[in-house]
């Protein structure tokens, strides 16, 4: 993948380490010395957990206080007390490590070859930079999604779900990363026992410091603003097909669509169900579907699809020649898609316009998507690359019959 000059440098896992920790800290002193505007999503995650103290609705509007309304769960809240009681100096600090150690020590685990996983996570960095720079929990989220199909994988049952109920506490659609246990059957009765009392004590979490009628109340109102939540960026593939061919499409109809195909391969191939290879195209899935189908769609949040892929490319990129397209056009158009590398006119004028940025991980969830309902067609080339790419060999290439 890199001549070996360089990969005895960039796939060190002691200098990727280095470079995670070098970056957090320069962005976060690049936006505490900015000011709070610079770092309102903190504040926004950070200031309700006083709310929660005084028994106030964490999901009104405190525009003296943050910019948009808070959409998290009560026990996010809670938790959150654990940084805003500190300067905000060092809770932001603390808040991006937070987010990139679990990504940083998921990534390191997540292929058996520490060469793979380096360069898994030299591969999302960017996204990374960009979930950073809006102190965004997305590295979090996907560094949960990632210990559950690790914890699975180890057969640490309890930890995947204890993995699940986190992801789902902190953005509900996390909750999508639990579809993986049924391509563990041995693990899905006890992952389920687990996940439900997971789920009840974390539920539960903010009667420490509220009553029971007060809390039931605020989970109503979480109910509320999440359910009704949208954002005119809708960077997805509903606001894709609305900016480029004017088809404003019913919400909720699309999802369905995209859910029923992404159970149907379960359904079509339940034998298959273990097959390493197709619990891999599920476990990239997954975060490119959560992401594509979701009204709320926002740049940060496209540090998850970008993985799924990168985590589908360093097994697979050796079964299709649209691989190699597509990685390049996933790095131009979506990775680079915030950066200062295109000008901030071609940015707002065309970039966010036309939701430039959601326009390749659709391909990419197409492709994935494709090899699973044809799964059987593809299963001797999917195994012959996953192996290669284990052996660090080229594959030899096999048609598809």
């Amino acid at each position: 993948m890199l001549p070996a000059r360089y990969s005895r440098v960039l796939l060190n896992p002691r200098f990727v380490a280095l470079l995670y920790a070098v970056l957090t800290l320069i962005v976060t002193a690049q936006h505490y010395l900015k000011g709070p505007q610079s770092y309102d999503n903190y504040k926004i995650f950070t200031w309700p957990f006083y709310h929660l103290l005084a028994g106030r609705d964490l999901y009104a509007e405190y525009p003296e206080l943050y910019s948009a309304p808070f959409k998290y769960s009560p026990t996010f809240a809670l938790a959150m007390g654990a940084l805003a009681v500190l300067p905000d100096w060092l809770g932001l600090l603390l808040w991006n490590v937070l987010n990139n150690v679990v990504l940083f020590t998921a990534g390191r685990r997540l292929f058996p070859d520490a060469r793979r996983s380096m360069l898994f996570l030299l591969l999302v960095l960017v996204d990374m930079m960009t979930a950073l720079h809006n102190s965004q929990s997305n590295a979090l989220l996907l560094g949960l999604m990632l210990w559950t199909y690790i914890h699975l994988e180890r057969e640490k049952t309890g930890w995947a779900a204890v993995c699940v109920a986190l992801a789902f506490f902190l953005k509900i659609y996390g909750l999508g990363i639990g579809l993986l246990f049924l391509l563990y059957p041995k693990q899905l009765a006890r992952g389920l026992a687990w996940g439900l009392a997971a789920t009840a004590v974390l539920a539960a979490a903010p009667l420490v410091v509220v009553s029971g009628t007060t809390l039931a109340g605020i989970y109503q109102s979480w109910y509320t603003v999440v359910s009704g939540f949208n954002t005119a960026v809708q960077l997805s593939l509903m606001g894709v097909l609305d900016t480029w061919l004017g088809i404003s499409v019913w919400k909720p109809g699309v999802q369905a669509v995209g859910l029923l195909l992404l159970l149907l391969p379960l359904a079509l191939y339940w034998r298959q169900r273990q097959h390493p290879d197709f619990r891999r195209l599920y476990v990239a899935l997954i975060p490119v579907f959560l992401v594509v189908f979701n009204q709320a769609g926002e740049s940060p949040m496209y540090i998850m699809p970008v993985a799924g892929f990168m985590f589908w490319w360093l097994h697979y990129r050796h079964t299709t020649p649209l691989a190699t397209p597509l990685l390049v056009l996933v790095l131009l158009f979506t990775t680079f898609a915030s950066t200062d590398l295109y000008p901030h006119s071609l940015r707002s004028g065309f970039f966010d316009t036309y939701k430039i940025k959601a326009a390749p991980m659709i391909l990419v969830w197409a492709l994935i998507q494709s090899q699973l309902l044809l799964f059987p067609r593809w299963r001797d080339r999917l195994a012959a690359a996953s192996e290669a790419e284990a052996a660090g060999a080229e594959p030899v290439q096999q048609n598809i019959s």
